[in-house]
């Protein structure tokens, strides 16, 4: 049968091949005009079976259905597989179909039934390798392989292991026996269809140049009907329509050129049929609107030339200035874009070859991951494509040389070029041409001009994404073989060629920048100005010729993850593979005639690395003969891609591979890491401060990953820890100083990263707090803030191995980054009443910070203080100018108070940093705040030590002084000879919300300080110290112009000081100098601490008050003789007012006769002073002690109010003449004395403050008749209520007063009446002074009505306002009553 079968193969075989040459010939002459054989005798050997008879066998036969010598290739007929397998496989190469054979073996590798399929891979095992001499013999007019290849390629990885295990043994059986070939030839005619064809961008777009500057002569050479059809480029459709019709005549052509004479000039022939239809297909309806534009801008552009008048011309010009430098700049962003755009290459039309594509590249990469053990990348690097020893390679070879043709810029049917009249030649080995596949694949996009569908756009993303895959996994591949023990250097020196004659990183890197420039374009909508200008000017540019799809920069995350694992192995291949490796990559560039003679020196050597690594670091372009770390292109993308702009799908992606390719980045590590990490670190920031204010809903348009700050935070541990640690563990070599660059760089970023870092713990203390308060029921649930930080925990325990690492060697570093940080956090406002500094929240986070960290003991902390403080520069770069001496002991000032337990057990580093601190020439908030931490130190108990106390009075010693320098700064003395200071007339500098006063500080702390570091016998010490500071301080309170915080800020220093009696030969004679000053009481609300400080003084001096009372007037001589009296009298009541209640009740008998000398020719101004005085007694003197005093105050008070009423009766005793002529003189308003005035708002405060006296703290009043009228006599019924004969009529002082005001005033000042809703309270007087007597009215009047009785029933109630009597407070009227008094002592500042 065997026999049978295979003479009946041969006589097809001849038959087939006969038959082909005969219609060649006749389909060659039958058209030729002149046939050489034409008339003559030719001879014609017949075939032996008819095509007739052929057909019929084909159609009506089942002799192709091979099914029997497929089940003869079982185990049981071992002897008979050589002749059925030959049989089989010249069966398959004769039959009218290729299908018909593989149908068989795919049927029986696909079915349902495992060991059906089992058997089936043992038979096609069988069939390959006894097909393997067979193929490469030429005696067969076709030489066909087994496409059912792919069906066994994809059983690599099946998911059931007993079929990928049987496949597998196949696999690698047949790598060893140099199958490679005869694999792939299958998946390269899938990758070389025609369908797939492509074109460059550049030929693109050289012939739409050509086909617009056609159709522009065509318009503007006016209507010839002369002009060639063949000047408009012609439609793609009919090719399109034919294309399929091509390939398979394509195929069948190739297939016969090894047997027939006539396949060239056939193939020529189908070149000329097809030559007419170009290669570049422009759609009419761009290139319509092409000629419309420029046809529009040059209309524009004549009809504003000729319109331009002689005065538009200047505008006009500035105009079109500003419009080319607009162009100039958007042409050269433009180009920028562009030469992303320039590698990239066009399918010619939508045929759907991307199918294909993908199909051949699946399998390809499960070739790839089935052999982890690099055989087939040995293979590859190994094998050649040669044509010569398969016939069955030939329509390969011809598909690769039409592609690279159709590359070229040619068409890419028709007869072949000659390899030399081509730019570049086919690759040789298979490898190259897997990886060139590869990359042109991945250059491969659709050109916008043509109308597409989505599944295409997406089939082509795909199919990069795809081809991208399998180059990572050949990269990976031959990575895993350069790393073997027995790598040779040719080897090496084989892959590098590769690498650079395919120019895999460029392309990858260009691919890269790309898909970014992509993504942001989709996240940055709008054109800006200039790019609507440039569209407007014209010209074609790359990216508009590219069909980038619609989706945004979702679409171009899958590709941009496979372009990073691919750039992530090329770096470590690189790092292998380069010449004298990777450091010597900047060795000098071929073609450069500036560098073709290398550097002597070593020394000129590192400087011409240096300089040429600089060059390509800052190249836009990808520069030859440089490794990718060392490429701008990649470091621009690296410091660009955690922008939000560019997906934060992508951020993990790009954080993996800069931290996985750290040891191989070289010079580029410095200049990478510090954009990085000041990147992370916004995002980081961004991420809380959205969480903060938006309670974590956020807006963006992407969703985030839920894990997101904790993967940049590993990132930016990653990257942190190689750049600061040592890395024994890595096997990479590093260069020592690319390290301490990075190291350097990192540096400068350590506050940033500390501060992100104090961010993120602010949300754990947070969420740890919530989660607390939710556990112990205060909550009824949980809040949890946001998904991004919910798993506190694990942040909290990256945030400590972040910073654990870094307390070692780094540890002064890291606290500078503290005080920069404490620094940069300053309180947005200064708490009131407030002098000693309260950390803000922020700021207590970072204090909780370094707390938490274990390897910081407080004694470390306070040891790397210290440091600090005396080398405050330990961060440069931006915060170069920024001193973190201050911000230091700020933050160790609110440390030590939250480690005080910890502290009490040894001082001995806080009285280091202390005694090393005062040495430095700090800026002045630096030695208050090292007062606090002295203060603080006071509070510990465990101070027994001698030692440590004497070093404790060391220190403060020190500090004081340094404080009265500081102090002294603004002083300058009155006279060369004179030891007196003054202040400088100079303006007040407004100190910082959040830093204290100096001598705020001093006067808060300073006096129980002293107390606590100088002991009982041990006071005396501290005497100098004081007086050495007061003796900077006494000028401040001396000068009330134009220093007032100061002034009072000396007040409150000397108010803390002065209460302790040990303290007063410091300050005695100063005070009471400053006591006695005309200035004394021009002050604000620093009064409080003047009234403590004039107390110090009466109490520590016993006889100073006696003195004060007994003082004479003359006494005072900075005063003139009238203001002696008032002046002295003020300062007496101020000594009394400043004291306690009953303090002085002793010296009431001394107190009565200095008011009896007074009343002795007293002035208004005496008086005025006296009515004061009297108010302080009210205020000071029990009721009990006051009784004496009544009299004298009330008779007082009376004649006060009899010489005001008398100064306001019209006069009787004129002429009627006089009174008519005089009636507006004598009886109008009358024109009192601003002493007069204040006299009687005197003697009105004195009586209001009696009336408001709360009746618990004074019995009432009881001389009140006298003054304010209780009975409404006009309304009055009872008994009793005539008047004895002779007898007038009492009337109160108050009502005489309001009359005589209404009479003289009323008429004339039209004074109303009006009644008044307001609930009055006493005291009822407020203003400190009067410009007219009728400001009283108000007053008198309410104090009219206020203590009569009801009205009875029936009768109208007064229509004038009630104060309310006695007060519903009595605390309230004495709280108001001091207020009003201490106000009434101060003068006003501007007079």
């Amino acid at each position: 049968q065997h026999t049978a079968v295979a003479s009946l193969l041969e006589l097809i075989n001849h038959s087939q091949s006969l038959a082909l040459v005969i219609e060649d010939k006749h389909r060659r002459y039958q058209s030729s005009d002149n046939n050489p054989l034409s008339g003559r005798l030719q001879m014609v050997s017949v075939p032996p079976i008819y095509p007739v008879l052929h057909r019929a066998i084909e159609e009506n036969t089942d002799f192709f259905q091979s099914q029997v010598l497929w089940s003869q290739l079982d185990t049981e007929q071992r002897e008979q597989h050589v002749s059925c397998v030959d049989l089989f496989y010249r069966l398959h190469c004769l039959a009218p179909s290729a299908s018909i054979c593989e149908d068989i073996i795919c049927q029986a590798l696909l079915h349902k039934d495992k060991a059906i399929r089992l058997e089936a891979l043992h038979r096609f095992t069988v069939l390959w390798h006894l097909t393997r001499e067979t193929q490469c013999n030429r005696t067969m007019s076709l030489s066909r392989s087994f496409d059912s290849l792919c069906v066994v390629v994809d059983s690599l990885t099946s998911a059931d292991g007993s079929i990928s295990a049987a496949a597998q043994c196949w696999l690698v059986r047949a790598l060893s026996l140099n199958d490679v070939i005869r694999i792939l030839e299958p998946i390269l005619l899938l990758l070389l269809h025609p369908s797939t064809q492509r074109c460059s961008i550049q030929s693109v777009k050289q012939n739409l140049t050509a086909d617009r500057e056609a159709l522009w002569a065509e318009l503007e050479s006016g209507p010839e009907p002369e002009k060639p059809e063949e000047a408009l480029p012609a439609s793609r459709s009919e090719s399109e329509e034919t294309e399929e019709e091509e390939v398979k005549e394509e195929e069948e052509e190739e297939a016969e050129s090894e047997h027939t004479e006539s396949a060239d000039t056939s193939g020529a022939q189908v070149s000329t049929d097809n030559s007419s239809s170009g290669s570049a297909p422009p759609s009419s309806v761009e290139e319509g609107g092409l000629v419309n534009g420029l046809r529009r801008v040059e209309s524009e552009h004549t009809q504003a030339s000729d319109s331009l008048s002689s005065e538009e011309e200047e505008d006009f010009e500035l105009e079109a200035m500003a419009r080319s430098r607009l162009l100039k700049q958007e042409r050269e962003k433009r180009e920028a874009i562009n030469s992303l755009f320039r590698h990239v290459l066009l399918y010619p039309a939508a045929a759907g070859g991307w199918r294909r594509l993908l199909q051949g590249l699946a399998l390809l990469d499960s070739l790839l991951r089935s052999s982890p053990e690099c055989h087939l990348v040995d293979a590859l690097c190994c094998t050649s494509l040669d044509t010569s020893s398969a016939a069955h390679l030939n329509l390969v070879s011809n598909l690769l040389q039409r592609h690279q043709q159709a590359q070229d810029g040619r068409c890419f049917y028709g007869c072949l070029l000659s390899p030399t009249s081509s730019p570049s030649g086919p690759p040789s080995l298979l490898v190259e041409l897997l990886v060139s596949l590869c990359l042109q694949i991945l250059r491969s996009h659709y050109p916008s001009y043509l109308s597409l569908t989505p599944l295409d756009l997406q089939g082509n993303m795909e199919v990069q994404v795809k081809s991208v895959t399998v180059l990572t996994r050949i990269v990976n591949q031959l990575c895993f073989t350069v790393r073997g023990q027995g790598c040779s250097k040719a080897t090496l020196e084989s892959i590098h060629k590769l690498l650079t004659c395919c120019k895999v990183q460029q392309y990858a890197l260009l691919s890269l920048s790309a898909s970014m420039y992509v993504s942001q374009k989709a996240a940055d909508k709008g054109a800006s100005k200039g790019a609507e200008l440039l569209d407007e000017a014209g010209g074609l540019s790359e990216e508009s010729l590219v069909n980038l799809g619609v989706g945004g920069g979702q679409e171009q995350c899958p590709l941009q993850i496979e372009l990073l694992k691919l750039l992530q192995a090329l770096i470590v291949l690189e790092y292998h593979v380069w010449p004298g490796g990777v450091a010597s990559a900047v060795n000098s560039q071929p073609g450069d005639p500036r560098e073709s003679s290398p550097a002597s020196t070593p020394l000129a050597r590192e400087w011409q690395t240096a300089v040429l690594f600089q060059q390509s670091i800052k190249a836009a372009q990808y520069v030859q003969s440089h490794p990718i770390t060392a490429q701008g292109m990649f470091v621009s993308a690296a410091a660009r891609a955690l922008q939000p702009q560019y997906g934060y799908a992508m951020h993990p992606h790009w954080v993996s591979l800069l931290c996985s390719s750290l040891p191989y980045l070289g010079r580029s590590l410095g200049i990478i890491v510090s954009p990085l990490i000041s990147q992370i670190c916004r995002n980081m920031d961004d991420l809380v401060k959205l969480h903060e204010h938006e309670g974590g809903k956020a807006n963006h348009k992407e969703n985030i990953a839920p894990d997101y700050p904790l993967t940049l935070l590993e990132g930016l541990t990653t990257i942190t820890h190689y750049c600061f640690l040592d890395n024994k563990k890595s096997l990479v070599a590093c260069d020592p100083v690319d390290v301490r660059n990075a190291r350097n760089a990192v540096l400068e970023a350590l506050p940033q990263m500390l501060s992100s870092m104090a961010l993120l713990w602010g949300v754990v203390m947070r969420e740890e707090f919530q989660k607390r308060a939710s556990d112990s029921g205060h909550s009824s649930k949980h809040a949890s803030t946001s998904v991004y930080f919910k798993s506190s925990k694990i942040l909290r325990q990256r945030i400590l191995q972040f910073l654990l690492p870094l307390t070692g060697h780094y540890g002064v570093q890291l606290m500078a980054s503290v005080g920069v940080v404490w620094s940069n956090r300053k309180s947005k406002r200064r708490h009131k009443n407030k002098v000693l500094p309260v950390a803000s929240e922020a700021r207590l986070v970072i204090v909780e910070l370094i707390k938490s960290l274990h390897t910081l003991n407080i004694e470390t902390v306070l040891h790397l203080v210290k440091e600090v403080v005396k080398r405050p520069h330990q961060i440069k770069g931006e915060q170069k100018a920024t001193l973190v001496d201050i911000p230091m002991l700020q933050f160790s000032y609110a440390y030590v108070q939250i480690s005080a337990a910890a502290l009490q057990e040894n001082v001995a580093p806080l009285l280091s940093l202390l005694r090393e601190s005062v040495q430095l020439n700090l800026a002045p908030p630096g030695h208050f705040l090292l007062l606090i931490l002295n203060d603080f130190v006071n509070r510990l108990p465990n101070l027994d030590s001698k030692k440590d106390s004497k070093d404790l009075q060391e220190v403060t010693q020190r500090i004081l002084e340094t404080v009265g320098g500081i102090a002294g700064s603004s002083l300058e003395q009155t006279s060369w000879l004179s030891r007196s200071l003054e202040v400088k007339v100079q303006p007040q500098v407004c100190v910082e919300a959040e830093e204290p006063d100096d001598t705020e500080v001093d006067g808060e702390i300073l006096a129980p300080l002293l107390d606590m570091v100088y002991r009982s016998d041990e006071k005396e010490k501290a005497v100098p110290l004081i007086s050495r500071l007061l003796y900077y301080v006494f000028p401040y309170l001396k000068n009330h112009a134009y220093n007032m915080p100061s002034f009072a800020a000396g007040a409150q220093l000397l108010s803390s000081l002065s209460g302790y009696a040990c303290t007063k030969r410091a300050w005695k004679k100063e005070v009471f100098e400053l006591f006695m000053d005309p200035l004394f009481f021009t002050m604000d609300a620093s009064c409080a601490h003047w009234k403590s400080i004039i107390d110090h003084l009466l109490t520590h001096e016993k006889t100073m008050f006696k003195d004060l009372m007994a003082m004479q007037s003359s006494s005072l001589k900075l005063f003139t003789s009238a203001d002696q009296k008032p002046m002295l009298l003020k300062r007496q009541a101020f000594a009394m007012f400043s004291g306690e209640l009953d303090q002085y009740h002793l010296y009431l008998p001394l107190i009565q006769r200095l008011t009896e000398t007074l009343r002795m020719n007293s002035s208004p101004a005496v008086s005025a002073q006296m009515f004061l005085m009297f108010r302080v007694l009210l205020l000071r003197i029990s009721s009990q002690h006051l009784t004496s005093l009544w009299p004298i105050m009330v008779t007082e008070l009376i004649r006060i109010f009899a010489r005001l009423e008398k100064s306001l009766q019209p006069e009787k005793d004129v002429s009627l003449t006089k009174v008519v002529r005089g009636a507006l003189d004598r009886n109008g308003p009358v024109n009192f004395s601003n002493a007069e005035l204040d006299m009687y708002l005197s003697a009105c405060k004195f009586l209001d403050t009696s009336l408001a006296f709360p009746p618990e703290k004074m019995p009432l009043f009881q001389y009140r008749w006298a003054f304010v009228p209780e009975v409404d006599v006009s309304r009055y019924s009872g008994p009793e209520n005539a008047l004895i004969e002779f007898e007038q009529e009492c009337t109160p002082h108050v009502v005489r007063v309001l009359e005589g005001i209404q009479e003289r005033y009323g008429a004339l000042n039209g004074l109303t009446e009006e009644s008044s809703t307001d609930n009055l309270e006493f005291p009822l007087l407020t203003q400190s002074s009067l410009s007219s007597i009728t400001q009283l009215l108000p007053f008198l009047r309410t104090l009219c009505c206020s203590f009569q009785a009801p009205p009875p029933s029936g009768q109208p109630a007064a229509h004038f306002p009630i104060a309310e009597y006695p007060a519903a407070s009595s605390h309230i009227v004495l709280s108001r009553l001091e207020d009003i008094i201490e106000n009434e002592f101060l003068d006003s500042m501007e007079s």
